[in-house]
């Protein structure tokens, strides 16, 4: 029979679990309660939340919402980051703390989007450059297509116009001509 501690973590992890949309799991061994409320506080300012977990609960919880894949990230003593937005940033701050206060909290690893991510994949996901950015990116590229397709459909269209209004002119310039010198 499991205790009742148990079965509300359960509940609230199944709840934090569905709300995110991304997490990242990393151990904290070695870690003092002094590093953690200061990386709890600064994720927090962020709207991300990290949690120890135990991993047989995380387990249950992920099985129970339907992503077992879950499982392949729980190893050794567990904690982990999650939150919703932008999974890149979660995973630079992550990376840019460890690197700042020189503690030797290990990246398991992610899993965004329903895909679990190696540990190096999060370290690739944290340097990528902010969702804005890499959307500007994109739209610069497409309206950098666009226009280059624009111009090569424009491009038979002006000639022929051009070539069309050729004669035209050549008349024009004729008739102006004469006029200038009756006129003179």
């Amino acid at each position: 029979m499991p205790s009742t501690k148990n079965v509300e973590t359960l509940a609230d992890l199944k709840e934090r679990l569905a709300d995110s949309d991304f997490l990242i799991s990393t151990g904290f061994t070695g870690l003092n309660v002094a590093t953690m409320t200061e990386f709890r506080r600064k994720l927090q300012s962020q709207g991300l939340q990290y949690r120890v977990v135990k991993n047989t609960l995380a387990t249950l919880a992920a099985e129970e919402l339907g992503t077992p894949q879950i499982s392949q990230l729980l190893t050794g003593p567990t904690g982990l980051l999650m939150g919703k937005g932008d999974p890149a940033e979660a995973a630079k701050l992550l990376t840019e703390h460890i690197r700042a206060s020189r503690i030797t909290m290990q990246v398991n690893g992610a899993m965004v989007d329903g895909q679990v991510l190696s540990a190096q994949q999060v370290n690739a996901l944290a340097t990528m450059p902010p969702r804005p950015v890499i959307m500007a990116q994109l739209m610069g590229q497409i309206a950098g297509v666009a226009s280059r397709l624009a111009r090569s459909l424009n491009g038979p269209a002006q000639g022929l116009a051009t070539t069309l209004n050729g004669p035209s002119r050549s008349i024009a310039t004729v008739l102006q001509r004469n006029a200038e010198k009756q006129a003179s």
